[in-house]
């Protein structure tokens, strides 16, 4: 390869840097822009299938993708290990639950820079499937490999962790059932495009929180409708709740029970006080304060 042709390439990563840049600032829209920024990738590398895995309840199913087929995402998608009961294992330290296959490792950050299937930054990649697998023991391989990809004739395949800071939330996954598809030095800029992706999620997610609490504040100020007789509250789904329970449910209130003068005086009686006797802390009137 010549000086220029290396110049080149180059310049063509610069490009596709810039324009899958220019596509994250639109990350409100996170899925369209994920699916446009994969198709540039999938373009540079001239692989035939890409995927992006996002975290979700737990798990980290695909996101988007584009060139796998349904069967093959219905079938991968899913990478916490459930047991006999079909239920899904906790990892020992109780954070998360335990993934499978190398996706898996991956997204925990468990990989061995030590082996040549991993780089420093934590990707797993390689051009073979087959050279890999049979080079390796099973208790030599990272993980207990579902070997799906390898069984579907994939032999080229990239995993690259999609980082928010130090947390893996996701994963960028491209595939390919000719060899040879990686190098280096695209694996490592891949490893930076990643963590571009990464900071547009973390962006996504800070917005819709933000959304979320801006439509709750003009929740707030919407007029509400209150029953006349029982006091309850309608709110803008058509579910009448009493007032203290929209109050916490809405406004995070922490509310007390206590009670006011007027209460207090008229029923001073059942209260086992004295009716003449009003100088009493309302406040230290509690729901689980009886009077002595």
């Amino acid at each position: 390869m010549t000086a220029q042709s290396d110049l080149n390439r180059l310049l063509e990563r610069e490009r596709v840097a810039r324009q899958i840049l220019a596509q994250l600032l639109n990350f409100p829209d996170l899925e369209s822009v994920l699916k446009a920024v994969g198709k540039i990738i999938k373009s540079l590398t001239a692989c035939e299938a890409l995927a992006i895995r996002l975290h979700k309840d737990g798990d980290y199913p695909y996101y988007v993708w584009d060139g796998f087929a349904d069967s093959f995402i219905q079938h991968e998608t899913k990478l916490c290990y459930q047991d006999g009961a079909c239920q899904r294992v906790c990892e020992p330290d109780g954070k998360g639950y335990v993934l499978e296959c190398l996706c898996g490792l991956v997204i925990r950050g468990r990989t061995d820079p030590s082996k040549p299937f991993f780089t420093p930054s934590g990707s797993f990649w390689t051009n073979s499937l087959t050279n890999f697998l049979a080079a390796t023991t099973p208790e030599e391989r990272p993980a207990a490999t579902r070997n799906y990809c390898k069984l579907c004739g994939y032999e080229s395949q990239a995993l690259i962790p999609i980082r928010d800071h130090r947390q893996n939330v996701g994963l960028l996954q491209l595939n390919d059932h000719r060899k040879d598809m990686f190098s280096p030095d695209l694996i490592e800029y891949l490893e930076t495009l990643a963590g571009e992706i990464g900071l547009a999620v973390r962006s996504a997610v800070q917005f819709a929180k933000l959304e979320q609490a801006l439509g709750e504040t003009r929740a707030l100020h919407q007029p509400l409708l209150m029953c006349t007789y029982c006091k309850q509250i309608r709110n803008a789904e058509d579910n009448w709740h009493l007032f203290e329970s929209y109050m916490v449910k809405r406004m995070k209130m922490n509310i007390s029970h206590g009670l006011c003068p007027t209460c207090l005086k008229e029923h001073a009686t059942e209260l086992g006080l004295d009716a003449r006797d009003f100088d009493v802390d309302v406040g230290a009137l509690g729901t689980n304060n009886k009077p002595k």
